[in-house]
């Protein structure tokens, strides 16, 4: 198996059986979704099931942090629910390892409404493996009071990286961190932060034709120092080794954090949690002369290889496919173009991250995807321990080169 590290059948299935019993009975649709997803889901299940009582659809909530690992294992193990939600990128290393199903009966009918970048990253061997339901692209969220606070303007945000330095290091102190980076938590929350700082300074992890680990380079390793930075010259919180996006946003909710980078999900907890805040977003900043990028990030549906209900399982999929289930189930944009114009999606605050959206790129499709972005991580993980930034991505160069060559 070429994703993730091996893992014995035996040892799969009692972890899968641990998170839940995933058997489904004749006629049952068992569908993992994220606990984000949960009040939503819940409501979308009790709408289908009655028009389609005949189908009993069964919720399982997972939680993102270990999510990668915990889908594998039920993929692996013959014991897989029937739906699961992934993100986009683990789509292709499913379908490759012979995991998940094609789906291409279900979108078929809704084809051309679909986002194309969407498709498009849930798609191989000229088949379609998922079913895209949520797009998006990451921005920065800023305290505009904190801007008015050390005297700068918080309609002149920074554009450049030099000049996010600059306001950071403005906005640090008192008890503030003017800029925080991800550290912790699950993989997939540095990722989205980290990389596309690579790809705008013109770097990558691995070469376009997937031979080649390039992470070592000296445009990534300049990138990702320039990320690092932010932790060692202390203007990201002392907690950064730990934090993932959720801690980020709750020290954005508490105010001891001036600026952070996630998506638009996180703007109604802000609201929710501190309504003293004037939020403000910005898209992310760019190398001098260069352009800003993002990951096409989101999520779709997937049909498990061994799932025990297959049809019914597309039957529900055609059912969250549709365009007004699909527009009220996302926390950020639906896959579908109708469903864009849902009167939810009319926010002004939501204007910067529909901006970031053309600069958002899919990560690249290859088998062992998952180990990779883990061997990445870990560098990075060791770099905000004080190893040396070039010694870090060496040593991640070479694991991610064992994974391209095996």
């Amino acid at each position: 198996m070429k994703i993730l590290r091996t893992t014995s059948v035996l040892a799969a299935l009692a972890a899968s059986l641990s998170f839940g019993t995933t058997f489904a009975s004749a006629g049952e649709v068992v569908w993992w979704t994220p606990n984000f997803n949960e009040a939503r889901a819940r409501e979308l299940v009790a709408q289908f099931q009655e028009a389609n009582p005949d189908i009993t659809v069964r919720l399982e909530i997972t939680v993102t942090d270990g999510l990668p690992q915990r889908i594998l294992t039920a993929l692996q193990s013959g014991a897989a629910p029937d739906i699961i939600d992934v993100q986009h990128g683990w789509v292709n290393g499913y379908a490759q390892n012979n995991l998940v199903i094609p789906l291409d009966d279900v979108v078929e009918e809704g084809r051309d409404d679909y986002v194309p970048a969407a498709l498009d990253y849930v798609s191989w061997n000229d088949q379609v493996w998922g079913v895209p339901y949520r797009i998006e692209t990451h921005a920065i969220i800023y305290n505009r009071g904190h801007f008015e606070d050390a005297g700068l303007d918080p309609d002149a945000v920074p554009e450049t990286w030099d000049e996010l330095v600059e306001t950071a290091t403005a906005l640090t102190g008192n008890g503030r961190s003017g800029f925080a980076i991800t550290g912790g938590g699950e993989v997939g929350n540095t990722i989205f932060r980290s990389l596309p700082f690579i790809w705008m300074n013109g770097g990558s992890i691995v070469s376009d034709d997937l031979t080649r680990a390039t992470v070592n380079e000296p445009e990534a390793v300049e990138a990702v120092k320039f990320y690092t930075d932010f932790f060692t010259n202390g203007l990201s919180p002392a907690s950064t080794l730990e934090n993932d996006g959720t801690a980020n946003r709750r020290l954005f909710i508490a105010e001891t954090v001036s600026m952070y980078q996630s998506g638009q999900f996180d703007v109604p907890s802000i609201a929710a949690e501190n309504a003293n805040i004037d939020i403000g977003v910005m898209t992310i900043p760019h190398p001098e002369g260069a352009e800003t990028a993002a990951i096409l990030g989101g999520w779709s549906f997937v049909v498990p290889r061994d799932a025990r209900n297959p049809d019914e399982a597309k039957v529900f999929l055609e059912f969250l496919q549709q365009p007004e289930n699909m527009g009220m189930f996302t926390d950020t944009f639906p896959a579908r173009t109708s469903a864009m114009d849902l009167p939810r999606f009319d926010d002004p605050i939501l204007q910067v991250f529909k901006e970031m959206l053309p600069y958002g790129r899919p990560v690249p499709i290859h088998p062992n995807w998952v180990q990779i972005t883990q061997a990445y991580f870990d560098g990075i993980q060791r770099i905000l321990l004080g190893e040396d930034v070039q010694a870090a991505m060496d040593d991640a160069a070479d694991e991610i080169q064992a994974l391209l060559d095996s």
